[in-house]
């Protein structure tokens, strides 16, 4: 178990980082410059903000949980994976609403 929670750590801390650059990237004016939809910006910052801390608290919860011999500790670490798999459907959909087709390059009447 606790090479899966160290895996899992390891996994919430690469993801998490990555997360916090790409939530940093998202305020310069040259990123929010390829954004046409406002609504997709807006679910990939609230993506790229909330998964670090959604990752921080099942890690820290998960390890104590472990320690505590609680049987779902596990169960803890998929919640920020979760997370992803959400904001990803909902981007998709906004994404599709906006113009009928996925991708961000792509107008309405291509």
């Amino acid at each position: 178990m606790t090479v899966i929670l160290w895996a899992f750590t390891l996994f919430h801390v690469a993801v998490g980082l990555a997360s916090l650059a790409a939530a940093v990237r998202l305020l310069t004016p040259q990123e929010r410059a390829h954004w046409r939809s406002t609504v997709a910006l807006l679910v990939a910052e609230l993506l790229c903000w909330i998964y670090p801390i959604a990752a921080f608290v099942s890690v820290k919860s998960a390890w104590a949980a472990n320690a505590a011999g609680h049987p779902f500790a596990m169960i803890m670490l998929l919640a920020p994976i979760l997370w992803l798999v959400l904001m990803g459907v909902m981007f998709a959909i906004v994404d599709f609403a906006e113009d009928g087709v996925l991708g961000n390059a792509r107008d309405r009447g291509a």
